[in-house]
């Protein structure tokens, strides 16, 4: 189960949150049940018809994401990572059957991440532009020398 805590960032607020959090917790669970039953189905099967290997990932991802165990890289602590979710979702929902009852709810939900998604990635632009923007000082360019050689290569046969 996510809670506030565990999704907001500096890019994500406490309502961003708040709404993935409402969207997320409902949903999570039927997530796992249609992955645990087409990965019983598939293994089952004489021959599979989608890459287990690869739902298994992302019913893994999907419970350290719930748990905020999710790690983008070894080093990082764990966190609930809006992309990675994305991603998870639309894992489920390709092998999601059309007419199961909760698949409005998880393409709400994808819809949520989405939206959160193109936010924080704005945000996130904008932040790291005005920082970069402030760490490097403004050039003059004297462009009074545009097209002229320096002795140097007059001298060497240049331009």
């Amino acid at each position: 189960m996510i809670t506030i805590d565990s999704v907001r960032t500096r890019f994500i607020s406490d309502d961003q949150a708040q709404h993935i959090a409402d969207h997320w917790n409902p949903v999570y669970p039927a997530m796992r049940r249609i992955l645990d039953t087409v990965i019983k189905a598939q293994r089952a099967a004489d021959r599979p018809t989608v890459d287990v290997a690869r739902l298994e990932l992302v019913r893994r991802g999907l419970g350290q994401l719930d748990r905020g165990t999710f790690k983008g890289c070894t080093r990082s602590p764990g966190y609930f990572s809006v992309h990675h979710a994305i991603r998870h979702v639309h894992g489920v929902l390709k092998v999601t059957y059309s007419g199961d009852p909760d698949k409005g709810a998880i393409y709400r939900l994808a819809g949520v991440l989405a939206d959160t998604n193109a936010h924080t990635d704005a945000a996130a632009s904008t932040y790291f532009a005005a920082e970069k923007q402030a760490r490097i000082p403004e050039q003059t360019v004297d462009r009074s020398r545009v097209g002229k050689a320096d002795s140097g290569q007059r001298e060497r046969g240049g331009r």
